[in-house]
């Protein structure tokens, strides 16, 4: 772990969702942070009503040198959604079933190994992505949006049984979601020529992977800048089922029914409304979402190189 380089005590700001912390995580902190030079954090817990916008308002507004946020990947995309621009450094514990964002920038997802990082020198910038969605205020995500299959599934999957059997809840969910008629959705990448497909899967990322070590876009990188995007375009369920192993596979030629591009700048309309995702939580219906790069947006703590794999578990 680093060494204090100032003349005083540096200031944390530790945003914790306390259903996904053990006991003695606080303990544990506490420890870590007065051995490494730290004074006493400011300790700020989320709720069913905030998932954290406010805790990172105050973190940021009393500019602390270092933000860690231990939840699930919500709570991890609104600490790094509220710290677009400040230059506060954050440092995640990995407290979710998913843990996406740590899963790509290979931050550990053992409590200890993680704070470990946290606190020490290796900091990475990376890009977040803007995201507007109908009429709405802009927010941000750090892993992945989309519309269509993959925001239902999100949706359907039950709380409860993702708790009892992690990750696999959503194949669960994934069976009601497949049967959806296809979206009417006109997209626009950058200043190109707009077109049309009939998706039932829409997905922009700032990051490629998934979990169970899936890459679901094998080209993006969170310090690119630049946004990859993902459509599917299956017409019947043999066609999903040659898409997914061809995702799952990794196999790169081309195909009409799967679209891998890239740009700064995509924009989603389709006909009527439906269910969209954010960082694997849906937030609602729209007809349009509007997502855009935000180069070097956030520090985060993480190894320089993004492909270290050392820390995550097979």
């Amino acid at each position: 772990m680093s060494e204090t380089t100032g003349p005083g005590p540096r200031r944390c700001a530790v945003i914790v969702n306390p259903s996904k912390i053990k006991n003695d995580f606080k303990d544990t902190v506490l420890t870590a942070l007065s051995a490494n030079s730290f004074g006493d954090p400011l300790w700020l817990e989320t709720t069913e009503e905030d998932p954290g916008r406010e805790m990172v308002a105050r973190a940021v507004k009393e500019q602390v040198d270092l933000v860690l946020g231990a939840g699930g990947d919500g709570t991890i995309r609104v600490i790094a959604a509220g710290l677009v621009g400040s230059d506060i450094e954050f440092g995640i514990i990995p407290s979710g079933t998913g843990n996406l964002l740590a899963r790509n920038l290979a931050i550990p997802l053992d409590q200890d190994s993680a704070l470990e990082l946290a606190l020490s020198d290796k900091v990475r910038r990376i890009d977040m992505i803007k995201l507007t969605v109908d009429d709405r205020e802009p927010d941000h995500f750090a892993v992945m949006a989309g519309v269509g299959v993959d925001a239902v599934v999100m949706q359907a999957t039950n709380p409860k049984l993702k708790q009892v059997i992690g990750s696999a809840a959503y194949l669960v969910a994934a069976g009601e979601a497949l049967g959806r008629l296809p979206l009417d959705a006109m997209i626009t990448i950058d200043d190109r020529k707009p077109f049309r497909r009939r998706a039932s899967l829409c997905v922009v990322g700032n990051v490629g992977k998934l979990q169970a070590d899936i890459t679901l876009m094998p080209d993006a990188k969170a310090d690119d800048g630049r946004l990859d995007l993902l459509i599917a375009s299956p017409r019947r369920f043999r066609d999903w089922l040659r898409l997914i192993s061809k995702v799952l596979l990794r196999r790169p030629h081309q195909d009409d029914q799967l679209d891998r591009l890239s740009g700064q700048k995509v924009r989603i309309a389709i006909r009527g409304k439906d269910v969209y995702q954010m960082d694997g939580d849906t937030e609602g219906e729209c007809s349009t979402m509007l997502a855009e790069v935000v180069p070097g947006a956030i520090l985060v703590k993480a190894p320089d190189d993004p492909e270290v794999k050392e820390h995550i578990p097979s």
